[in-house]
Formats: structure tokens, sequence, C-alpha cells
């Protein structure tokens, strides 16, 4: 007895090619690479390499990308607001809104020499 064959078809979804975003504040500087299209704020569109290189040393000047032009930059950690809410005991560990234990809140602070 011939078992029956049966083929199943299907179409793969379609891929969505990811929107590289670099968001900046007032004065230009950068406040996060992200692809994620909910955040609000002033962003600009950049390529996968910019994304993938991830450098906070980058302004934009009328809608440009423009690489700092200081001979040094320095950046480091300081407490502050806005910034990224972090367990007090190691500020590598991002804490979300349901984490009960004491949180201290970290931004980036850049200097140019």
């Amino acid at each position: 007895m011939d078992e029956p064959t049966f083929t199943l078809i299907w179409e793969a979804p379609k891929i969505i090619k990811p929107e590289f975003r670099l968001y900046y504040d007032e004065a230009g500087k950068v406040i996060c690479y992200t692809c994620d299209t909910t955040l609000q704020g002033n962003y600009v569109v950049i390529d996968s390499s910019t994304y993938a290189e991830c450098r906070p040393d980058l302004r934009v000047v009328n809608g440009k990308l423009v690489v700092g032009v200081s001979a040094v930059v320095v950046s480091r950690l300081v407490p502050g607001e806005p910034g990224m809410r972090c367990a007090s005991e190691d500020f590598n560990i991002v804490v979300d809104d349901e984490y009960q234990g004491p949180t201290v809140t970290w931004k980036l602070k850049t200097y140019e020499l």
C-alpha cells in the first residue's frame, strides 16, 4: 500500500532591513545608537558601519555627522540625570523599573581637551 506524499509550501517572511539611528542632544553630542524606531528626540539615519563603530566623539552639525576635531576626548561615567539606571553595587548591572534594590543613575560625560 502506497503512503500518500504531502508537500508543505510556505512563504518565508520578508526580511525587514533595520534603520540605524544616532540620537543626539541640542549640542549635537551623541546620546545613543539604536535600531529602535519608537524613541523620541533628534536623530539622523546612519549606515551599518557607523552604527557598528558606535563612536562617542561624533557630533551632528546641521543634520550631518562630523568627527570631533579636538586633540583629546576623554569620556567617563558620572552619576546624573538623564542616564542609565544601574544597581548601586555594580554599574555594569543595568536594571529596569521593577528592580527593588538600591540604584544609581549614570550618564556619560565627555571632556574635550
